[in-house]
């Protein structure tokens, strides 16, 4: 059972930080590939393109969040990832 007090400790601010990070990383690179898709349309479509990409991209996002909490459920998937790293 998660237990929310447990982030709140040292560790798990460390760990709350590192996921912000690596969120903000991949979110930059979706902004620079979105931008480089759009640079060539006229202004009306350029806005409807990206928030129809920024709509799909959190879409994704919740999606696979649940897909892998789900996937953490099966015994013995979190050893196979662990042995693959």
């Amino acid at each position: 059972m998660l237990n929310f007090a447990d982030i709140f400790t040292t560790a798990g601010l460390v760990a709350l930080g590192q996921v912000i990070l690596i969120d903000l990383t991949m979110a930059g690179d979706n902004v620079v590939i979105m931008g480089t898709l759009t640079s060539g349309l006229p202004e009306k479509e350029r806005k409807k393109v990206i928030m129809l990409g920024v709509g799909m991209a959190l879409i994704f996002l919740i999606g696979f969040a649940l897909v892998a909490t789900q996937l953490l459920h099966f015994t013995g998937l979190i050893l196979a990832g662990g042995l693959l790293l």
